[in-house]
């Protein structure tokens, strides 16, 4: 059984308008075989764009979430509204449904942040590794949405908490994340972020993900403008091998994405009148 998950949408670093930060509540289904959520963090931007999560403002990936030397009053990530956004987010990828961290503010106030995924359920109280950090990173960048809107999508990974599978629901295959936002390439100076093209990236698009105007997009397609996945990753196994893929460019965690149909825009109050 995988999980159904409902996420607010929360701009990881720029708050999504409209968006409570108060972390959505996770209900459990048996449908598909791979994870649905729904995305809306705005951009990667205050992560750092020259340093990686390890090093922002003292978040280690050694000591657990949970950890006074992890997430504490003082750091940058809990002492302001975007900073408490981003921590739902990785807590949202990292740990499964019903695992939550609870952490106090500089001025004395708690906040419950809920697991959903499960990504990284090792880095609760210990060590987030490599493979922790590639998941959670392809996570974050698979839920990003830089018009700051809900947009449902469904995830495959070869991750064992979302696996592989369609859903009729979600038709077109929009693309996949991946990368590691915990370390700093030494080339770029920028964590590696990173996406690639699937056959539906600009099919039914919507606001704010690939195939639609992007501005200030974190990630980019190393391969190319507009390349494809399935020219670049390596697929699963069949029978999922049309479902997503098990590596891309070395990085062995990372998320594809379906999306739904666009929704239909309403017509203006005079044009239904005129059908009347």
């Amino acid at each position: 059984m995988k999980r159904l998950t409902s996420a607010v949408a929360l701009g990881l670093f720029l708050p999504a308008l409209g968006c409570s930060e108060s972390p959505s509540t996770e209900t459990n289904h048996e449908e598909g075989a791979a994870t649905a959520s729904q995305n809306g963090l705005g951009d990667l931007n205050g992560l750092s764009s020259y340093n990686g999560l390890s090093s922002y403002n003292g978040l280690s990936v050694y000591n657990g979430l949970n950890s006074y030397n992890g997430l504490n009053s003082y750091n940058g990530f809990m002492g302001s509204m975007s900073g408490r956004q981003v921590i739902s987010y990785l807590v949202k990828c990292a740990l499964p449904a019903g695992h939550q961290i609870t952490k106090q503010d500089q001025s004395n106030a708690w906040y419950t942040f809920k697991g959903a995924i499960g990504m990284g359920a090792g880095w609760e109280t210990g060590a987030c590794d490599k493979t922790c950090q590639e998941g959670i990173s392809a996570c974050l960048m698979a839920h990003i949405n830089t018009a700051g809107v809900h947009i449902p999508l469904w995830l495959d990974s070869p991750a064992a908490t979302v696996g592989y599978g369609q859903s009729s629901d979600y038709p077109y295959q929009e693309g996949t994340y991946f990368g590691n936002l915990f370390q700093t390439n030494p080339t770029t100076g920028k964590p590696d972020a990173y996406y690639c093209n699937g056959p539906g990236f600009a099919t039914s698009t919507v606001p704010g993900r690939l195939g639609a105007y992007q501005a200030n997009a974190v990630y980019t397609n190393p391969f190319g403008t507009n390349a494809m996945c399935a020219s670049n990753c390596t697929a699963p196994a069949p029978p999922y091998n049309n479902d997503g893929y098990t590596s891309c460019k070395g990085y062995n965690v990372p998320v594809t994405v379906w999306r739904q149909p666009a929704p239909m825009p309403m017509a203006p109050l005079n044009v239904y009148q005129a059908l009347l």
